[in-house]
């Protein structure tokens, strides 16, 4: 081999490649968010070989662009597989940096960062003391969270109140952590609200939207609801998760029978939330509820529980954990955590004369300080000093 051929080769090795590392596109917020940042990060992709790594195979919500090269792993949502397939798979890539989501992808990230020595970005969607369960499975989990955040070239926290649970909590370095709302794509969410709906609901509805498991807590909409004023009206609640046919279940025993549609995952829910009376967040735990956001942008009242964390942040500007009774937001109304009264009095508040358009329009303002570019902007400023930074060590 010539000396010029030495050297091609060595420009050809060292063509740097990026990584976005999620456990999978099912639909969910944390996958929806990242699938939006690589849609609007072709350009500063330039010069880089971008690649997206999904740890598990499911089915997936969310479209890939055709230039990004999909890795899609076996992982069955277990962690130590989850490390060995990543190491198996970035030893051949070696990125320079790689980007994560949601617990498993980020502990997986941090593991393999320092077997293998690239740069590890976590991004942190829930609140982490509220988020896993208690008991020794909790404790451990914790214990591992802790070791690997504290590790992480960089943490992004999609609330404040995040930041400074895993500051307080699991030593990660308060200068390490830089706080990012969700970003939301108003003018998509908008004309994806303008669309036919996909169901129809016979009369006036309140609508939620989620996962259904145990944190997002549906049976409290379901139980306020059922003791509401709301005679008029019906309920809407859409998504999908194991906890489908004991809501389901639930629903039918406390009497509200059809009044209550399931419709399932929706790929657009905006038309059903734009055309609702208010949209409801009923969860005990969160890191930055985008379905609230996308729920303000369409223009309707908003309604959620002051859990950790986001709602607080986004509807009044505060931390979470403050108030006692039904609170009237800035944007929108909170609620204490499984109050079911209270949450029967915002139910009953906003079918009052006047109320609908005032929540309406105070959602609709709040709503305007989550853009998207703006978003995506402090990514990749995080991103590339944390490229620099590695750079620099180097």
């Amino acid at each position: 081999m010539s000396i010029g051929q030495f050297f091609k080769v060595v420009v050809i090795v060292e063509r740097k490649s990026i990584v976005f590392l999620i456990n999978s596109i099912a639909g969910g917020g944390a996958e929806r968010v990242m699938m939006r940042l690589i849609d609007c990060s072709r350009e500063q992709l330039v010069g880089y070989d971008f690649h997206l790594v999904l740890l598990d195979i499911e089915e997936e919500a969310y479209a890939i662009p055709d230039w990004v090269t999909v890795h899609r792993l076996n992982s069955r949502k277990r962690t130590l597989s989850s490390i060995k397939g990543l190491w198996i798979l970035l030893r051949k890539l070696r990125p320079r940096l790689v980007l994560s989501f949601l617990t498993r992808a980020n502990i997986a990230n941090v593991i393999v960062a320092k077997l293998l020595g690239h740069c590890c970005v976590i991004s942190e969607r829930a609140n982490t003391s509220a988020h896993h369960a208690h008991g020794m499975v909790g404790r451990l989990s914790k214990l591992l969270i802790r070791q690997c955040y504290s590790r992480a070239d960089a943490v992004i926290a999609v609330a404040a109140g995040i930041a400074d649970d895993l500051v307080s909590n699991y030593d990660v370095r308060r200068d390490s952590v830089h706080v990012i709302a969700n970003p939301v794509d108003a003018a998509t969410i908008q004309r994806l609200a303008a669309e036919p709906s996909t169901i129809t609901v016979p009369r006036p509805y309140i609508v939620g939207m989620g996962r259904f498991v145990r944190s997002k807590n549906f049976a409290l909409l379901l139980d306020a609801f059922a003791g509401s004023k709301l005679d008029g009206f019906d309920l809407v609640v859409m998504g999908q998760g194991p906890l489908e046919k004991d809501l389901r279940d639930h629903a039918s025993d406390i009497g509200l029978g059809a009044r209550v549609h399931f419709p399932g995952f929706l790929a657009n829910p905006f038309p059903v939330i734009a055309g609702a009376y208010a949209y409801v967040l009923p969860s005990n735990g969160e890191g930055f509820p985008n379905g609230l956001v996308e729920a303000m942008v369409t223009g309707v009242p908003v309604i959620a529980t002051d859990c950790p964390s986001g709602p607080a942040e986004i509807l009044d500007y505060r931390a979470e954990g403050q108030i006692t009774k039904l609170h009237g937001g800035k944007h929108g109304l909170l609620v204490p955590m499984n109050d079911k009264a209270a949450m029967i009095d915002a139910l009953n508040c906003v079918i009052q004369p006047g109320e609908r358009d005032r929540l309406a329009t105070a959602a609709s303002t709040g709503a305007a300080r989550y853009g998207l570019e703006r978003a995506v902007a402090r990514y990749w400023d995080v991103i590339t000093h944390a490229l620099t930074v590695q750079g620099a060590r180097r």
